[in-house]
């Protein structure tokens, strides 16, 4: 776990620093009513992270051993489980770009409240609920799946709270 959250946080790290960096752009134009240039820079950004997340989910399925030999070597046993968590925990790493964007999206627009909601649903609202409930059903499995479901379900209301969003815009 703990090399996971080390390599999440150097792909997490690219990933908000992009979000970050949209942040001003956007909030300027909003101000400005120049919804065409909020929703071009967010059609961009969200580009550039889903590209950054689509090379990172291809190193994490492809290269998963070399990953974690970076960090540590051990046993036949400990490659076996780690590649294993490596493989099915960030699996929908893919999507994380966008729901990290879109987090970093709402307080650009004045929507901080929103922003928070997206924030904290990938660890707080989905993950920590996961956490508990999966291995009661599914042993250390269950464990392991709970971050890649919560990646997801993150990540797909992210991206409607978006488009209703953007949606808006589109009447005025």
């Amino acid at each position: 776990m703990g090399i996971i959250s080390k390599v999440s946080s150097i792909f997490n790290s690219v990933i908000f620093g992009v979000s970050q960096s949209t942040q001003p752009i956007m909030g300027y134009n909003f101000g400005a009513q120049n919804y065409a240039r909020v929703k071009s820079t967010y059609k961009r950004a969200a580009l550039i992270v889903t590209g950054v997340s689509i090379a990172a989910f291809l190193c994490f399925q492809i290269f998963p051993r070399q990953i974690i030999s970076v960090f540590r070597s051990g046993d036949a046993l400990y490659y076996e489980f780690a590649l294993r968590y490596f493989h099915i925990f960030l699996f929908c790493t893919f999507i994380v770009g966008v729901q990290i964007l879109s987090a970093q999206f709402f307080p650009a627009i004045g929507k901080g409240g929103i922003g928070t909601m997206v924030s904290l649903s990938r660890q707080v609202f989905f993950l920590l609920p996961l956490v508990i409930i999966f291995p009661l059903l599914w042993g250390i499995d269950g464990v392991l799946w709970a971050g890649p479901i919560s990646d997801g379900l993150s990540g797909v209301m992210a991206l409607l709270f978006v488009r209703c969003e953007m949606k808006k815009w589109d009447c005025q």
